[in-house]
């Protein structure tokens, strides 16, 4: 963790982008937005109709948003989308009701997809501007810790504020976390690409699948994400299954979301002492044994084995985030200057795709079969999906 905390002064700029992230993901109304769909007069259906359409929103917007950083300047990219997201805040103060809620989530997945198409970018072209390319793994990796502290903090801190406070109060101490955010963001540097961007969406795409020497990182790492959310979406319904307290709730996620921190920390220690056929053969059982232990939970219905299971699931994903922040580094040292946006977008279009396919099809199949027979078809797709022998190919 001294790594997270040291400053440098080729790095200062990126450890200031760090702590913009960090605040920014002071969002303390994600952790109850449920309640607060009920309090705006909305339902569980609206509720899971505004999470669709805010997916898809991810989706469309995702390759475009990309191909814009590739031409205007990312700084500013990023300031306009943290904008957009401080524009839903303030929206959701100022009022209410069905179409407000939905506007604010709409805007939420602008943001996520302009922010998500462009920090990974940044990053890597300020390193390459300062001859430090080779440490993409390890800045990345800071980015993934305080992002990832930020939300686990907020998980904290909006049961306490929700105790004491209404909504519009959270929204307000919220709104003034999300002005510190764009103000640090103003003192990164601009970094000025020479080129500008000459690949089309559907060009994107074809370049990163036909790259061979980043398509099966992109292909494992999609999959690997999508089988996150599958992993995070029972995580409630299985302390629900065995009557866990309203605390194990926020435990859990407090703890998902630190050991996804460390992930970023750790990345470059394990890539370094891991040989990538390696590291996908680990993730690979990883997948394997957390579908296990998950039915073994179901079956069993106890609080203490569900939390520690779910604590076991979390250490796995863990080893996802490492995963994917090497994806990004090897996508970065194997793309030119000039559509690296645009790439980077394409790839984690691939992962949220990935994302919502997986969950789509989970909930069909348990309409259709139920929840043990779901994992089971999910653990037999595992076994063909994430065979490690593809990735020999690479070696």
């Amino acid at each position: 963790m001294s790594n997270v905390l040291k400053f440098n002064n080729n790095v200062f700029p990126l450890s200031i982008l760090n702590f913009a992230s960090f605040f920014q993901y002071q969002r303390f109304i994600m952790p109850i937005s449920f309640l607060f769909y009920l309090q705006n007069g909305l339902n569980f259906s609206d509720f899971i109709l505004f999470q669709s359409i805010f997916n898809a929103v991810c989706l469309l917007a995702k390759i475009p948003m990309g191909y814009i950083g590739d031409i205007f300047s990312k700084k500013y990219i990023l300031i306009f989308s943290y904008l957009l997201f401080m524009l839903r805040v303030i929206l959701w103060i100022s009022f209410s009701g069905f179409w407000i809620v939905l506007c604010g989530e709409i805007l939420y997945g602008l943001f996520k997809a302009l922010y998500r198409g462009n920090v990974d970018s940044y990053i890597y072209e300020y390193l390459k501007q300062k001859k430090l390319d080779k440490s993409m793994i390890s800045n990345y990796g800071n980015l993934t810790f305080w992002t990832s502290v930020g939300s686990a903090i907020s998980c904290v801190a909006c049961v306490l504020l929700f105790k004491f406070y209404n909504f519009k109060i959270i929204l307000l101490i919220e709104l003034v976390f999300q002005i510190i955010s764009i103000i640090l963001l103003f003192f990164i540097p601009n970094i000025k690409s020479e080129k500008k961007s000459q690949i089309g969406v559907l060009e994107s795409i074809k370049t990163l699948i036909t790259n061979k020497k980043v398509n099966l990182y992109v292909y494992y790492s999609a999959l690997l994400n999508g089988l996150t959310s599958v992993f995070v979406w029972n995580f409630q319904p299985l302390l629900k299954l065995c009557s866990a307290n309203v605390l194990f709730f926020g435990v859990i996620n407090f703890i998902n979301q630190i050991l996804r921190g460390m992930g970023g920390i750790v990345a470059k220690k394990i890539c370094k002492v891991l040989q990538h056929n390696s590291l996908i053969k680990i993730e690979y059982y990883v997948v394997v044994f957390s579908f296990l232990i998950l039915i073994t939970a179901i079956n069993l219905k106890n609080i203490y084995f569900t939390v520690f299971s779910l604590i076991i699931i979390s250490f796995g994903i863990l080893m996802f985030v490492v995963f994917n922040i090497l994806t990004i580094s090897k996508i970065h040292e194997s793309i030119e200057d000039k559509y690296r946006a645009t790439l980077s977008s394409t790839n984690t279009f691939f992962s949220d795709f990935s994302s919502f396919i997986l969950l789509l099809l989970f909930k069909i199949s348990f309409d259709c079969f139920g929840l043990i027979p779901t994992i089971l078809i999910f653990l037999a797709g595992t076994l063909f999906l994430l065979r490690p022998d593809k990735f020999n190919e690479l070696m």
